[in-house]
């Protein structure tokens, strides 16, 4: 902690490993108390610990067991919805934050659009899909919507989420699994992970 080289090095490898979803040692818990301890350090200087508090706090929010944070969302033909007032079919909602121009999403995405099982859990209303488009060209949106399954409800939130931090979208899709009081059961979680939940409805 005290070689300013060590420290650096050490806080890098500390995001890459346990805050990056993509790698294997992914854990935002173990993370949360390194940056923790990093923030009494007194050999950080305060411009790279107010960037640890803003992950940290992001860390902090729509973690299991806590309501997720409420936003408003636009559908299609414009009428105005918030993620409270959205009807989750059988106690369960999947939320799910993409962007169809970005190409380890859309991958994501049309795992989830081809999936059988998931279609199938739609269709018979053991759970609803709310996708939500976070960024801003709206004709982007507008163009790849048909892209979706018509059993799911999309939306745009014209980047409130993204603007406000009010979720942690380091890596898209991310993906939510809901209750139908809007708490949070699994967060940012891998899809496999959420498919094995589905089919246990």
């Amino acid at each position: 902690e005290v070689q300013e080289h060590a420290r650096k090095v050490f806080l890098q490898m500390m995001e890459d490993y346990l805050y990056n979803p993509n790698s294997p040692y992914h854990n935002e818990a173990l993370y949360a108390l390194f940056l923790e301890r990093m923030l009494k350090s007194k050999y950080v200087d305060e411009a790279r610990k107010s960037s640890l508090k803003f992950s940290l706090d992001l860390i902090s929010r729509n973690c299991p067991g806590n309501v997720a944070t409420d936003f408003v969302y636009f559908l299609p033909g414009g009428s105005k919805w918030s993620l409270a007032q959205t009807r989750a079919k059988n106690n369960r909602l999947l939320l799910v934050f993409y962007d169809p121009e970005c190409p380890s999403c859309h991958e994501t995405m049309q795992e989830m659009v081809a999936d059988g099982l998931l279609a199938e859990a739609v269709k018979a209303g053991k759970l609803t899909i709310l996708a939500v488009y976070t960024e801003g060209n709206q004709e982007v949106w507008k163009r790849t919507l048909s892209d979706l399954p018509q059993g799911w409800t999309v939306g745009s939130d014209h980047e409130t989420v993204k603007q406000g931090a009010l979720y942690d979208l380091k890596a898209m899709p991310s993906l939510y699994l809901l209750d139908g009081s809007k708490k949070v059961l699994l967060k940012d979680a891998p899809y496999a992970k959420i498919r094995e939940e589905i089919a246990a409805l």
